[in-house]
């Protein structure tokens, strides 16, 4: 019996969840299923006119507006996550531009260019553009998003009649106007025919009358009223096949509108990119975009009123129907012959298309993409410039940053952590090198200013990807080079973008940065940047599988021996630097108090003042002895008087730009912090000498766990060991493997 009661009680709960994930379902989707009377519609367009009256330009304007930006002012839209597309990172210049040019769509009321995202292959053109299709779908299911057209209903003859179905089903009808065949029951309907371009409600409204409408609707908002009237909402009208059913039924009506209208129901769609329902991408397979078919014969024609029996009624098929209302992409578009979007230009200047005669209304937001290759060849062609009018090319690069470009992978990371393990600064220094193979030497006559352009030229591939990434200030630089080149960081970074070599035209892929990290994880559990490269050494021979190994060198640059050369040194350097720190050689905390005292010295100094002490409250000499021995540990290459007058105005910008923050040296003055802790490396070379050898027996030991041979690390010298790779995989996240093997190769490389 207790059994019997389980199972009657586990079916009872089977029920319940699946009536509840129906409920929930079904209440989904109700706000984008949504249908209205015409008059109901018009009342809803009276009450949010801005929402309403907006073209397609206008709409992806407010998609944008919708995501927002991140506090770093990226483009929500292009890095969010999802289950259907990746985040697109690092392209903040490509969605500038975009955006720019919905603008200037905005203020001419249709799109009236074409937007082609040119770049090498793998450069995330497509990816921009999912993310795009991606966001409207988002938003046309919320609120504020929410996309109307009609359809012509049409009920059985008993209910023309009567009275039946002309209410919202629950509700008594009030009066005779707000009759409407828009609430009919399947059974009650004889035809359906629906606007296949999705035309707006309100182009129903004869052209005068709703023009007089939405300038009383906008008045209260100029600016989308300036816009609105420049767009086909304002002067435009319904399709062909609309405009023959509208007609016939007017004219069966004897000029009695209302009538007509009730024939109207409006419905709501949300964008689809799955369905083609305004997202569509057009493949750059030849094909027609854009055809009509006579539907006389279609055997919901004998199921209409007789007036419109008679009409030779046409059905508007393929990709620019689909796609009407929203975004059309055109896929690697010049690989299609030229004369399959000839029809583009006229599109562009007249928002129509010519079928056979009939002018169909578009509005459309067309965007493409191309590689480099092609648009070279599309160059050549004498139709070249006929086109470039009403085409907008926008760069999209490999991207020259790397911190940007590790993002791309860590995805692929996390899926392979079962099989494998990244260490850190292992795909940064492969993102490094991405980058390194995408960058150009600098010209000095490409600035104006002289001393930037000297400069600019003495930076290495490594140096000028960290500039990139980072903002990264060589160490070799004075403080006056360091300022000039901070302030002209996108000076350097703008040098090329006008040339047609531009730096991130050529270079690897990270489509192919992704091929050879599925490449290293196959080779074992752990990856170091020792691995990165020694795999990268074997990588560059491939010079018949990679055009960019092939680039003739010019110094250090398109040099990919040399880029691992720089590579090994800096990632030394680092793990060197983590590996002090974690032998307590050196503490961050001592260096505040070391720069408040250079700073009340030269202070002091510069006014020809005492310094008054902060513990016994005298005033004191000034320390010349400290100052001199300071500056030599920084080793001073400039003049004394101009460091210290630097220092002094760095520390007053800085007290402007943060008024109620306290001053933390260390972190005013980093570059400083750095070179101390070199010198304070030199001076313990010896110590670090000594504990590199203990680490040299500690391995020994752990590469002989049965101890057969004798061991000359004292117990001191193994804890103090133990201690720094409890801090190196604490503090810097190594794996204990990783910590052992990076020592092994820093003490083999440098002491």
């Amino acid at each position: 019996m207790g059994m019997g009661m389980g199972l009657g009680l586990g079916s009872n709960m089977q029920q319940n969840n699946s009536k509840e994930w129906v409920k929930d379902a079904s209440d989904a989707q109700k706000g984008v299923n949504e249908i209205l009377s015409f008059e109901e519609y018009v009342a809803l367009a009276e009450k949010r006119p801005c929402l309403e009256c907006r073209p397609s330009c206008k709409y992806i304007k407010d998609i944008f507006e919708y995501f927002g930006k991140s506090p770093r002012g990226d483009y929500n839209l292009f890095i969010k996550e999802s289950a259907n597309s990746t985040a697109v990172y690092g392209q903040q210049r490509v969605y500038e531009h975009i955006y720019q040019n919905i603008l200037n769509f905005t203020e001419e009321g249709f799109n009236n260019k074409f937007i082609l995202l040119v770049g090498p292959n793998g450069s995330a053109k497509t990816s921009i553009v999912r993310k795009l299709m991606e966001g409207a779908e988002e938003y046309s299911k919320c609120d504020n998003g929410a996309l109307y057209s009609f359809s012509w209903i049409f009920p059985i003859e008993s209910y023309i009649k009567g009275t039946l179905g002309f209410e919202r089903r629950g509700e008594q009808k009030e009066s005779c106007s707000s009759q409407t065949y828009a609430y009919l029951e399947d059974r009650e309907i004889s035809s359906i025919l629906s606007s296949e371009l999705r035309d707006h409600p309100l182009l129903l409204i004869p052209a005068s009358k709703r023009q007089q409408m939405i300038d009383t609707w906008l008045k209260a908002f100029p600016s989308e009223l300036e816009t609105v009237r420049k767009s086909y909402l304002y002067y435009g009208d319904i399709s062909k096949r609309n405009r023959m059913i509208y007609d016939a039924l007017l004219q069966s009506y004897q000029g009695n509108l209302a009538e007509v209208l009730k024939h109207i129901r409006v419905e709501r769609f949300a964008i689809s990119k799955r369905y083609s329902v305004g997202a569509v991408t057009i493949e750059p397979q030849l094909h027609v975009d854009l055809r009509i078919q006579q539907i006389t014969m279609d055997r919901r024609l004998a199921t209409l009123p007789p007036s419109l029996q008679s009409l030779n009624l046409f059905s508007v098929q393929g990709e620019n129907a689909m796609a009407n209302r929203g975004i059309l992409e055109f896929s690697d578009l010049l690989k299609r012959p030229l004369d399959a979007f000839k029809y583009l230009i006229m599109t562009m200047e007249s928002r129509t298309i010519n079928l056979q005669g009939i002018l169909t209304e578009l509005d459309i937001f067309f965007i493409g993409s191309s590689n480099e290759i092609h648009l070279s060849a599309f160059k050549q062609h004498p139709d070249y410039y006929s086109f470039r009018g009403r085409i907008n090319f926008i760069k999209v690069p490999y991207l020259l940053n790397a911190e940007e470009e590790v993002k791309i992978y860590n995805d692929q990371i996390a899926s392979l952590k079962s099989k494998m393990n990244f260490e850190p600064h292992a795909l940064e220094c492969l993102c490094l090198w991405a980058v390194m193979t995408r960058l150009r030497p600098a010209l000095a006559k490409n600035y104006k200013d002289k001393k930037l352009g000297e400069l600019v030229t003495t930076l290495n591939p490594l140096e000028k990807a960290l500039l990139y990434s980072n903002e990264f200030l060589p160490a070799r630089l004075d403080s006056e080079e360091k300022k000039l080149l901070k302030v002209s960081i996108q000076d350097v970074i703008r040098e090329f973008e006008n040339e047609n070599l531009y730096e991130g035209k050529f270079g690897i892929s990270p489509r192919e940065i992704k091929q050879i990290i599925y490449e290293i994880s196959s080779k074992g559990l752990m990856v170091t940047f020792v691995d990165i490269l020694d795999f990268l050494n074997k990588f560059i021979d491939r010079k018949n599988e990679h055009d960019f190994l092939n680039i003739a060198p010019q110094g250090d640059y398109a040099n990919p021996v040399r880029f691992i050369e720089l590579l090994k040194d800096y990632q030394l350097e680092i793990f060197d630097h983590e590996l002090r720190d974690s032998l307590n050689l050196v503490d961050d905390r001592s260096y505040e108090g070391y720069l408040i005292r250079y700073v009340q010295n030269i202070t002091s100094l510069i006014k020809g003042e005492k310094i008054k002490s902060q513990i016994t409250g005298r005033y004191e000499d000034i320390d010349h002895f400290f100052v001199k021995e300071f500056e030599n540990n920084i080793k001073l290459k400039e003049s004394p008087e101009i460091f210290r007058s630097h220092m002094m105005t760095t520390l007053g910008a800085y007290s402007l730009d943060h008024p109620n923050k306290k001053i933390v040296y260390t972190e005013v003055f980093t570059d400083l912090v750095k070179t101390l802790k070199e010198s304070f490396r030199e001076e313990q070379k010896k110590v670090i000498v000594n504990i590199a050898k203990n680490l040299v027996f500690y391995l020994s030991e752990v590469e002989d766990p049965e101890h057969k041979r004798s061991s000359s690390l004292s117990e001191e010298g193994r804890k103090e060991i133990e201690i720094v790779l409890e801090k190196l995989q604490g503090k810097y996240r190594y794996s204990q493997a990783g910590a052992l093997t990076l020592a092994r190769y820093l003490i083999k490389e440098k002491y």
